[in-house]
């Protein structure tokens, strides 16, 4: 009995260490306000401005898909279909050309206003939820199964029919482009749908879930987020840790990356904004991972731009890599680059089998693609300085060699 308050006073000391242990804030080393004590991400993570200009794939698309609006990877191409008043129509593209090569009927569906798609590994989602004038009432989403889509060749499909309310919707007075119940972009997640809306008066998007069995649903609000622009497309990479949603500003084209969150609570990781330089008068529409963190966006025929097809890669902003007591983000156990990110002067610190000398750099994008070739590098006491040529911002990987041994890491070039 007298032991019992020494071993409550112990047991109070180890479950506060626990808690006392376990520090939020922002883990993410890329952002302004990292935190190198956190160990919870708390979803504040701040980032410095970002631009990029996009590969372009396709100029212009087929006359067919003017109006692309949704985007999905599937059976080796893109999928795509057209907005409000076409057909009831889905087309596979060609990921190189943009050329059609399927075309395929949806039985029993019609297109009020077809905003995006979405997949599972069953089931293709088509979301008819386009409501420019926030007076829809007839909301739905066509289930079809991939078991019906044939291999190769045009056909037809049925469907099964998911309706949905907002149980958070009061008024259904026509007010368009002026409401915030418009919807464009649609994920599928576990046993899921989710559906991002695009709000013309705050800029907003609000996040609700759904099942994916066909029924009548009434949804409420589960997050919402301010993506200061209207929200148009969305997908969520294949192992559903990272998920993008294109959209624009004034016609100024955009996407946010969510990633490093937990289960369904997208707002609550990292947000990240990238935006597009040089596109104005772009209208993104669908947005689509196709293989690792390769992401294809359609856009659609505009008074000044032809509907086209551009590629990224998101691992430059959403590959988190861990840092060292300094602060600095080693790629691994042999070489040390400081700062990283950086504009393209960099050190480098050998960590392991330190020797010095004359050494080659090699330097390759994240897609392979081989950037800088036998540039000299002298290292003295261990450390050297490496002066890049102008890159594009982005995630390289770096091999620096002798004819005695060969060190790699990863660096990041951007501000």
């Amino acid at each position: 009995m007298g032991h019992k308050p020494f071993i409550f006073i112990l047991l109070l000391f180890f479950f506060s260490g626990q808690a006392f242990s376990q520090v939020p804030g922002c883990t993410d080393p890329q952002a302004t306000n990292y935190n190198p004590e956190a160990v919870i991400n708390d979803g504040s993570c701040l980032y410095p401005n970002t631009s990029i200009h996009p590969e372009t794939v396709v100029n212009p698309l087929p006359e067919s898909v003017n109006e692309t609006s949704g985007l999905i990877y599937w059976n080796g191409g893109l999928w795509t279909h057209n907005d409000s008043g076409n057909e009831a129509v889905l087309y596979k593209l060609d990921t190189i050309t943009g050329q059609i090569l399927q075309t395929i009927s949806i039985t029993g569906a019609v297109n009020i206003d077809w905003e995006d798609i979405a997949q599972d590994d069953m089931h293709i989602y088509i979301g008819d939820f386009g409501n420019n004038e926030g007076n829809r009432t007839d909301l739905r989403i066509y289930k079809t199964a991939k078991a019906d889509y044939p291999q190769i060749g045009d056909g037809s499909v049925p469907v099964s029919l998911i309706e949905f309310s907002y149980g958070d919707q009061t008024s259904f007075s026509r007010e368009n482009r002026s409401n915030d119940y418009d919807c464009e972009a649609l994920i599928s997640f576990n046993d899921s749908l989710f559906i991002f809306t695009k709000n013309w008066v705050n800029q907003q998007t609000r996040l609700y879930g759904m099942p994916v069995q066909p029924g009548v649903y009434t949804l409420n609000p589960v997050a919402t987020f301010n993506t200061d622009g209207l929200i148009t497309g969305a997908d969520m990479i294949a192992d559903g840790s990272e998920i993008v949603l294109c959209g624009y500003k004034n016609y100024n084209p955009f996407i946010w990356l969510l990633y490093d969150f937990q289960g369904s609570n997208f707002f609550g990781g990292n947000k990240r904004r990238i935006n597009f330089s040089g596109m104005l008068g772009t209208q993104t529409e669908g947005a689509s991972y196709t293989y690792g963190k390769n992401v294809y966006i359609s856009c659609e025929k505009t008074m000044i731009n032809a509907a086209r097809l551009f590629r990224l890669s998101t691992a430059p902003w959403t590959d988190l890599l861990p840092t060292d007591a300094g602060g600095s983000i080693p790629a691994n156990q042999d070489i040390r680059l400081y700062p990283n990110p950086g504009q393209g002067t960099f050190r480098l610190q050998m960590n392991t089998e330190c020797s010095d000398g004359l050494f080659t750099a090699d330097l390759f994008s994240c897609f392979g693609q081989q950037v800088l070739s036998g540039q000299p590098v002298v290292f003295s006491e261990c450390t050297a300085g490496l002066q890049l040529p102008p890159l594009n911002d982005g995630l390289y990987f770096l091999r620096i060699s002798s004819a005695e041994s060969t060190h790699t890491a990863k660096l990041m070039v951007g501000r």
